[in-house]
């Protein structure tokens, strides 16, 4: 299954990807830019779709990773998992 990536220093926080999210797997942070919950995000990608300047991409189409954090884990047990997932992401595209 696939994910997004959020280049955060791209969006300007309109809020739309968190919107159009069926399965409520983004949330705004204090600035109103989504964090993707990496546990809830199913290959839907409707945020990708509605976001005005591209900065939610599917992962295999983003490139290297931003090396800010944009994601978080529901539960503190899939945190491993989800960063064995960005490594390999990173290590992918040379990130």
């Amino acid at each position: 299954m696939q994910k997004v990536v959020i280049f955060r220093n791209s969006c300007i926080a309109r809020g739309a990807c968190i919107a159009f999210c069926p399965y409520g797997a983004l949330e705004p942070d204090e600035e109103g830019k989504p964090v993707l919950i990496w546990d809830l995000c199913r290959d839907d990608f409707a945020c990708v779709y509605v976001c005005p300047v591209a900065a939610v991409k599917r992962a295999s189409e983003a490139g290297a990773p931003p090396p800010e954090k944009w994601y978080k884990v529901s539960r503190a047990e899939l945190y491993p998992e989800a960063e064995a997932w960005r490594a390999k992401l990173a290590a992918t595209h040379g990130g």
